[in-house]
């Protein structure tokens, strides 16, 4: 019988409890359900501390040094919940509660564990083979964070966008009814992100600037030539997934995206966020806000007299560019998946079904790019110069006083041309940008949700990303060596 007291020192040692920190004073056993002889399917709480309230399912068994140890990676437990979840069922919980396993039907098939790097997740990932085939078999570790993951995999299944959904399995809580996902098996999509091949593709150019003459334009265009089919076809297949993901949710449209809501939430933040300090330039922040004042004072008036604006539909939610999977396909192009789907709202019937958008997708994907390519031409041109890259990140965001005109240009010339291949690859992957109010808002609100987390996390590098990027507002969006601010970095 595993004691309640032995799961607080297992729980402060599992790495997902130290991605921010939190810990408890101790954790309650809330709910079980006993999978065969596999594992115990613990529900626990924390109780006092930073994490109080917070909930966790963890799949525990016999052994370790404790004599109790995560089943999570386990051979038995990973057969045990995969195989339940294909043929389906029930689990009774302790307190009345029900853990839900479904899948196609049939007879419970092989499974076997294979090996496989998942890397630092929140989740619980392992690789499985079943019956012939591998297979995700993902464990949501955090039970009071909205998951619609598996449901949105089901619902894809078939469309050739999403990895094919295999089973999944959720726990009814007995007390509320609320049901919580606990786990989801789907076909392994193999791959990578489409920022591997994009980073090699920039990396490669920078031997191709030699002259301080060269055009960025000149350099950056025939460099790209290799994959522009390729891009081509990515934004034509995110823009099916859009398509195919509106069509398989259902219901009818959102009416309107709620903008000017969401403008005055925006124009709080950032109010909110004006007085922040990450040491940067003071006169860089201080211009960069009045183009983020100014910008929410345009789109104020672009949605004068409207409360809703066309443009509402189901998207992705958090689209990175890791979740955009390439893999060998075609002599000319990629097979792709889209991965990790986090849509606010799966029905009209849902809270934020409204409050969504696909442009919110293309907006981060265009944000993915500014940090990726700003962050590469940062350690380039810090490679070049001999400095470290927050110096030249700084330098990039105020104009770099006290820096030599020569190293000023190596400066000036490697972030134009990050610039331009990031422009060029934007207009290959997403087409022409559609300067509509909603795409600025909808851009606005990013790039204010990602100043706030970097001031919050004091990420000066990032942070200063950021502040270019609002500063270009309401121009080409191209960001330049500013002009010398009061900044006291400099380099002689």
């Amino acid at each position: 019988m595993i004691r309640d007291a032995d799961l607080a020192p297992l729980l402060r040692t599992a790495p997902w409890m130290s991605e921010d920190g939190r810990t408890a004073d101790r954790y309650e056993r809330v709910d079980h359900a006993v999978l065969g002889d596999a594992a115990l399917l613990l529900v626990v709480a924390a109780v006092g501390g930073p994490a109080a309230g917070q909930r966790f399912f963890l799949p525990v068994r016999p052994g370790g040094t404790r004599g109790i140890e995560e089943a999570h990676g386990s051979t038995e437990f990973d057969a045990a919940a995969v195989a339940r979840a294909c043929y389906g069922g029930e689990l009774l919980t302790a307190r009345g509660g029900t853990i839900r396993f479904r899948g196609a039907g049939g007879p419970a098939p092989d499974v076997r564990r294979l090996p496989f790097e998942q890397g630092w997740s929140s989740n619980a990932l392992s690789l499985v083979d079943i019956a012939g085939v591998p297979h995700i078999h993902k464990t949501y570790r955090r039970l009071d964070e909205a998951v619609r993951e598996p449901e949105l995999l089901r619902l894809m299944s078939g469309t050739g966008h999403t990895p094919e959904w295999a089973g999944d399995y959720t726990y009814t809580d007995p007390a509320t009814g609320a049901r919580h996902p606990l786990g989801v098996i789907y076909r392994y999509a193999p791959g990578d992100g489409i920022d591997l091949p994009l980073r090699e593709n920039l990396r490669s150019l920078w031997p191709r600037l030699t002259d301080a003459r060269q055009s960025p334009a000149d350099v950056v265009r025939p460099h790209l030539l290799p994959l522009e089919d390729r891009l081509r076809a990515a934004g034509t297949f995110l823009h099916a997934f859009h398509r195919d993901l509106a069509a398989r949710l259902g219901g009818p449209a959102p009416t309107g995206y709620p903008a000017r809501e969401v403008l005055a939430r925006a124009a709080e933040r950032r109010t909110g966020l004006a007085e922040a300090r990450v040491a940067l330039p003071e006169q860089s922040w201080h211009a960069a806000f009045a183009a983020l004042e100014a910008e929410v004072v345009s789109l104020g008036a672009a949605f004068e007299g409207r409360d809703e604006v066309p443009g509402a539909g189901p998207c992705h939610g958090d689209l990175h560019l890791s979740h955009l999977l390439c893999g060998p396909g075609a002599v000319t192009g990629w097979r792709m998946s889209v991965i990790d789907l986090s849509t606010p709202a799966l029905g009209p019937d849902d809270p934020g079904w409204a409050a969504q958008s696909p442009l919110q997708d293309l907006v981060a994907v265009e944000r993915a790019l500014e940090y990726f390519a700003a962050d590469e031409a940062a350690f380039e041109s810090a490679r070049r110069l001999g400095v470290d890259s927050l110096e030249t990140m700084r330098g990039a965001l105020d104009g770099a006083p006290g820096w030599a005109e020569a190293d000023r240009a190596v400066l000036d010339q490697v972030f134009r041309t990050a610039d331009r291949w990031r422009e060029r690859v934007l207009r290959l992957l997403l087409g022409p940008a559609a300067d509509s109010p909603l795409r600025r808002l909808l851009y606005l609100r990013r790039l204010l949700h990602e100043l706030a987390y970097n001031c919050a996390h004091a990420r000066p590098y990032h942070a200063a990303i950021d502040l270019r990027h609002a500063l270009a507002l309401g121009g080409a969006r191209t960001p330049a060596l500013h002009p010398a601010s009061a900044s006291t970095s400099a380099r002689t």
